[in-house]
């Protein structure tokens, strides 16, 4: 979907906490900090170094400085030429794309329309794909020339454009699994372990020469230890700052927090195709025994928004009548009673390391619902949800493109995996009805009614509670305060946007 046809949206909201005098301890080096790779701690490494096997956040926001797509989002989630530098509509089934020129691969080749055919079919067809949700509309992609490709899509497809930004274009003859990746975004992959992911400048980007020559991303699970190398002058960015170590960032001199109103939705998944999960009044029940203002107050710091539904209110297709539902314990042990579990039962709640869960624990303990938390490293956590084996999880889903449809797509759809509907579906659940009103909605141009669909969509999604919504957490961030960074709406991290000041620079 064009960003001009999209209902304005709020301003991300930036809280900046005031700079104090000095500055954090700055690592020691012979050269001195400035020629020392600029540094950012994550809690993961991506999931794969092929763009075209995980639809994951994290995975997306590292590979996007290595690859590029036809199109990009800018910083507020406008559409912005990439590799394509203007498209147009002959009708409403066709989109024709124009290809920048002396664009080059990091091994030197040109771009050409054919490495784009190649990707969006692979994109499309590959048997281990996960980002096929992206291109359900699409019927065909064609070479019209050296520097034009076209598309055509079996239904109109007012969003095509936002969903484009998710599929990278890697060269025509790019093996099964990338595992060394070439691309022609601002940054070479030149390694990866369990530690960290080094990225160098591609100064041939079509971009032009990226401002830091070296980029080191260190995976850090404990959020702590993240926090301390940031006082501790080590990394100049970290990603994630729980809320509970907000303070620490605020308090040291020379650091500082950076909290934007962000686009992810953390929530309960649970497998509605088994006991106890399977009956529709433990999923309810669930619901109601969480008390959402006491999670965003103990568990965010008040970081967050409680919710009601899967994306927040930036988002379009978000429904203002779904508030979040209010605590009632009485009728979540009433409900449980009617399924015979009055005396309660026990799960596992996994989650990935990084996240909490005893406050959610303690909630539904209440309830009679005894949790037991399981944090997993997220790389086998991910896997386990692929494989069907987690019947319980605590999670969190982005609308990336800031388009409810993400979210229908890929997690409310039953899985499909010839349409590429359903890729991250986790909990089994599938609604013919719900199927029909997704699907309607992708073809409907008139955007005022697509927003009503997309509504409904969720409010009859909200009544089947695949999924629980519980918050809107703000995006966290800690940095040094000679790195000049503005967190995005969709909280990634472009390396390109990121500029370290001189000595003594303001």
């Amino acid at each position: 979907m064009a960003h001009h046809q999209r209902a304005s949206l709020p301003l991300v909201a930036l809280l900046v906490a005031p700079l104090l005098a000095g500055g954090c301890r700055r690592e020691a080096t012979a050269e001195g900090s400035a020629r020392r790779p600029l540094r950012m701690a994550t809690y993961s490494g991506p999931l794969s170094l092929d763009p075209h096997l995980k639809n994951e956040v994290l995975t997306f926001s590292i590979l996007q400085n290595v690859y590029d797509a036809l199109v990009t989002f800018d910083a507020e989630l406008r559409v912005r030429p990439a590799l394509a530098t203007s498209w147009e509509n002959p009708n409403e089934l066709t989109w024709r794309f124009h290809l920048r020129q002396g664009v080059r691969f990091h091994d030197g080749r040109p771009l050409t329309a054919d490495d784009v055919v190649a990707t969006l079919e692979r994109a499309r067809h590959h048997p281990s794909g996960d980002v096929r949700n992206y291109l359900v509309s699409v019927d065909a992609v064609r070479k019209v020339s050296a520097d034009t490709v076209e598309i055509t899509t079996r239904r109109p497809a007012p969003v095509l454009l936002n969903k484009l930004t998710f599929v990278y274009v890697v060269p025509r003859d790019a093996p099964e699994e990338i595992r060394q990746p070439i691309g022609t975004g601002a940054y070479r992959f030149v390694s990866m372990d369990r530690r960290r992911v080094v990225l160098r400048a591609f100064d041939e980007s079509w971009r032009g020469p990226p401002p830091e020559k070296e980029v080191e991303l260190l995976i850090v699970p404990d959020a702590a230890e993240r926090v301390k190398m940031l006082t501790r002058g080590e990394v100049d960015l970290v990603q994630e700052v729980k809320p509970e170590l907000a303070d620490v960032v605020e308090r040291t001199p020379g650091c500082r927090l950076l909290a934007s109103e962000g686009l992810l939705v953390e929530y309960l998944a649970l497998r509605t195709d088994a006991p106890p999960f399977a009956d529709l009044r433990v999923r309810r029940a669930l619901s109601l025994a969480i008390d959402r203002e006491a999670l965003v107050r103990l568990r965010h710091r008040g970081h967050a928004l409680p919710i009601g539904q899967l994306v927040g209110r930036q988002v379009f297709g978000y429904a203002p009548e779904l508030s979040a539902p209010p605590r009632d314990l009485a009728a979540a042990r009433r409900l449980l009673g009617e399924t015979g579990l009055g005396g309660g039962f026990d799960v596992d709640l996994e989650f990935r390391e990084g996240r909490s869960a005893d406050v959610l624990a303690a909630q539904l303990a209440e309830a009679g619902v005894r949790v037991r938390p399981v944090a997993r490293p997220w790389s086998d956590i991910y896997r386990r949800l692929q494989e069907g084996k987690v019947a319980f999880y605590l999670g969190g889903v982005l609308a990336g493109s800031a388009d409810a449809s993400d979210v229908f797509d890929s997690k409310v759809h039953s899985v499909d995996p010839a349409g590429g509907y359903g890729d991250t579906n986790w909990t089994g659940f599938a609604d013919p009805e719900i199927d029909r009103m997704i699907e309607g909605s992708a073809t409907t141009m008139d955007m005022l009614e697509r927003r009503a669909q997309l509504q409904a969509v969720m409010l009859r999604a909200m009544e089947s509670v695949p999924l629980i919504p519980l918050d809107n957490p703000q995006t966290l961030f800690g940095t040094r305060d000679d790195l000049r960074f503005e967190p995005r709406r969709d909280g990634m991290v472009s390396l390109f946007e990121l500029r370290r000041l001189p000595a003594g620079g303001g």
